[in-house]
Parts: C-alpha cells; sequence; structure tokens
C-alpha cells in the first residue's frame, strides 16, 4: 500500500526499497513443518470460538452472538512469526482422546458471568491431566466476557478466580511452583483480547529475546518512544522493546494498523499477491500531536513494525532512521529463516540447518 503522511492534510510519500531476499516461510521443501499447538477449553458458551474469530477472522464482535457452539474439534492455522495451530474444542471433549503430547498451550476460558461451580473443577481436572503429560506446559486461563461487569466488582471477581484455583491446585499433588500458570482479565470489546493473545504467542516464540534486543537498539539508534512488532493480520504483538507498555499507546497502534489493513486494497495490490516479485514494503506515519507521531513500517509478509517517536526527530532525521530500519528487517528476517529452518527439522534429524 502506498504510504500516506497525516498532518492535517494527507499526501503520498515514496516507499521504501525492500530487501531482494524472499519473504519468511515456515514450510520446507518437503512440506514438513513443527507447529505450536494451542488447545482452547472451556465450557459451553463461555466464548471460546468467538475469541478465536474475533482475533483472527477479524469477526465484529456483535457478530459473535450468532456463532453457534462448537460440537466438534475446529482446527485453525495461523502463519505468523511462528506457526501457530488452535485446537477449538466442543466443552465435553474428552482429553485421552486427544494427542496431549504435541500442545505447547493449553487457553482455558471462564465465563466471568458464571458462578464457577462448574467451570473452576473442570480447569483443575484439565491442568492436572496436562501437567502429568508434560510438567512444563503452558497453561494460560482467560478470565473472559469482563466487559459484563462494573469496574469494582470485575476486579473482585478476578482475584477470587486467582485465589480459588489456587486453593484447589494446592489440595492436589501438582507443585504450583513450578506450574507456567498465566491468568488473563479479557473481553473481545476492548484489546485485553489483543494484549492477551500478545502474551501468549510470545511465550512460544523461542527467538523472543534477540527479536526485544533489536528492537532495543533500534529505539536507543533512532531515539523512539516505543515500538511493537505487530502480526499485520492479527494485530497481536509478537515482540516489543524494554519499556513498559503503556494501555493507551497499544490501543492506539492496534487501532492504526487496523486501519491501515482495511484501506491497502483500496490504494494497491498487496506484496502478498505476488511476494517473490515485491520490490517495495509499505509505510505510513500520521502526527498525534505537535510533538509525537505514529510510524508503521512493512517488515515482513506477515509482520509491520508500529512505533511512537518524537515528530522533530522523525522530520530532522528521517533518512537516518530508515537506513537503522534497513538492517532491523535483515536481522528480523534471518532470526525468522533461522527459527524456520529449526521447525523445518524432523524429530530425530540431527543435520545442522543451513
Amino acid at each position: 500500500m502506498a504510504p500516506v503522511e497525516l498532518n492535517g492534510n494527507a499526501r503520498p510519500l515514496g516507499a521504501t526499497p525492500a530487501p531482494s531476499s524472499s519473504s519468511n516461510s515456515n514450510l520446507n521443501a518437503a512440506g514438513y513443518v513443527r507447529t505450536s499447538n494451542i488447545l482452547v477449553l472451556g465450557l459451553r458458551r463461555s466464548g471460546k470460538t468467538s475469541i478465536l474469530e474475533v482475533v483472527f477472522k477479524n469477526l465484529s464482535p456483535k457478530h459473535t452472538l450468532y456463532i453457534d457452539p462448537s460440537i466438534r474439534i475446529q482446527r485453525l492455522r495461523i502463519d505468523s512469526a511462528i506457526p501457530l495451530e488452535f485446537w477449538d474444542c466442543p466443552s465435553n471433549v474428552a482429553l485421552p482422546t486427544l494427542p496431549l503430547q504435541q500442545f505447547s498451550t493449553v487457553l482455558f476460558v471462564i465465563d466471568m458471568q458464571d458462578t464457577f461451580s462448574y467451570s473452576i473443577p473442570k480447569l483443575i481436572d484439565v491442568v492436572t491431566v496436562m501437567y502429568q503429560t508434560n510438567p512444563e506446559i503452558n497453561i494460560e486461563i482467560f478470565v473472559h466476557k469482563a466487559d459484563a461487569l462494573a469496574d469494582d466488582y470485575r476486579i473482585e471477581t478476578y482475584r477470587h478466580v486467582q485465589q480459588r484455583v489456587f486453593d484447589e491446585l494446592t489440595d492436589t499433588n501438582i507443585d504450583v511452583d513450578s506450574l507456567q500458570l498465566q491468568f488473563h482479565l479479557t473481553s473481545i470489546w476492548d484489546h485485553t483480547i489483543l494484549e492477551s493473545f500478545s502474551q501468549l504467542v510470545q511465550r512460544l516464540i523461542e527467538p523472543l529475546p534477540y527479536l526485544e534486543e533489536l528492537l532495543n537498539v533500534f529505539c536507543a539508534n533512532s531515539r523512539l518512544l516505543k515500538s511493537f512488532l505487530f502480526d499485520s493480520n492479527s494485530r497481536i504483538y509478537v515482540a516489543t522493546d524494554a519499556s513498559p507498555v503503556d494501555g493507551n499507546t497499544h490501543t492506539l497502534c492496534c487501532d492504526y494498523v487496523r486501519m491501515l489493513s482495511d484501506f491497502a486494497p483500496l490504494y494497491c495490490k498487496s506484496v502478498e499477491d505476488n511476494p517473490k516479485d515485491a520490490s517495495t514494503w509499505s509505510n505510513s506515519s500520521i502526527r498525534l500531536s505537535p510533538d509525537t507521531s505514529l510510524v508503521y513500517w512493512q517488515i515482513t509478509r506477515n509482520l509491520c513494525l508500529v512505533v511512537t517517536i518524537p515528530t522533530d526527530v522523525y522530520l530532522n532525521r528521517r533518512g537516518l532512521i530508515e537506513y537503522n530500519l534497513v538492517f532491523f528487517r535483515q536481522g528480523v528476517q534471518e532470526i525468522l529463516d533461522l527459527d524456520a529452518s529449526e521447525r523445518s527439522r524432523k524429530p530425530g534429524d540431527s543435520t545442522s540447518p543451513s
């Protein structure tokens, strides 16, 4: 898409040349790739399918009311910084019938409007089974539909769920201190669901420290205020720099990515239409205030970089920033290519990746 800078009036800017290397691919010649599988569980009508539809298929939250309950396992494959596969299971699924060893994460959704008399005991059963299968498995608990409660009661209920889960886990044979357990307060009506999914995915990205270090160096050398490496389609960020994440800044960046994605087809064909022939990467900027600007750069087919930067720095040092961006994009591509090469090795294959 042609970049546009909004400073009162829109005007086109020149696109930045892209490297000649091919876009990131998670498949090798033989077609084998090791995916990170996420098992999605919860009671009926807890919001499991709605979450996946809103985040990964851009379904409007108001349309989730018409989604039928899951009656069979549905597998959703996502090609992001790493290949992901979500197994959306009905509430009555029998865990022993599933290939539990293949899952790296369990996502359990609890309806916040529930009485918890069934959801928490079911969660404890799931944690017990999965812990026996793999003690290092990540367990993410989404205390969902937070928008239905008032602010004070919402936090109180959230803490009640946490305390009750830990109390019941203490009565089992599980070593709670070693359990990889995370709680998230979520709603499809705001950006809490994107923030929670971002944290979930980051725990699955093995080269995450290298991506974060790249962002830290790029921010320091370019005098950026904050940076996010987003998945362009789902708007979850796969990495960010070391500075704290501000909720308002994250929301603003998510909305900007969504807006650019919605309007991109109006201006030009997507790079994804012919990735081997792509010669430009999209970029865009908008002035938020006299002192702060928001800038977007496409990094790969699936990833984009969104940063906040002082306006005077962007105007006076744009050439240097985009020069640094060339090396940042190259570094990200090399990290993802190496990870894809590792994932394409079949189990038991001791051959070093090329």
